[in-house]
C-alpha cells in the first residue's frame, strides 16, 4: 500500500482511492501511475515511460504517454490544469510529486 497526500494505492488489489473516493483506472493507467509513484520525484521522458510501462512489442507514438497522463490527471487531480501529483517537467517529461 502506497499512501501520499490524499492518495492511496493498493498494488495487490490494483485499487486507487483519492480523497476517500475510489476511482476506476484502466490497466495501463494503473501501471503508469504505479510506475511513477514507485519513483517519487524522479523525472522520466515519454520514451522511458513507454519502455517501462508499455509492451516492448507495442510500437506506439510516445504521445500516448501524454494522453494517459492527461486522463490520470482528470481522475486524480482536484484541478487537472494545475496538477498536484503528476507534474510536467517542461522539455523533459513527467514526475510524481507525493508531497
Amino acid at each position: 500500500m502506497l499512501t501520499f497526500d490524499g492518495l492511496r494505492i493498493d498494488s495487490d488489489a490494483r485499487e486507487v482511492v483519492v480523497r476517500d473516493a475510489p476511482i476506476t483506472l484502466t490497466a495501463r493507467e494503473f501501471d503508469l501511475l504505479y510506475y511513477l509513484v514507485s519513483h517519487p520525484g524522479e523525472t522520466f521522458t515519454r520514451d522511458q515511460l513507454m519502455e517501462a510501462v508499455w509492451d516492448h512489442a507495442f510500437a506506439a507514438d510516445p504521445s500516448t504517454v501524454t494522453v494517459h497522463v492527461r486522463r490520470l490527471r482528470e481522475k486524480l487531480e482536484t484541478n487537472p490544469k494545475q496538477p498536484h501529483y503528476l507534474q510536467t517537467v517542461w522539455g523533459v517529461g513527467y514526475r510524481f510529486d507525493g508531497e
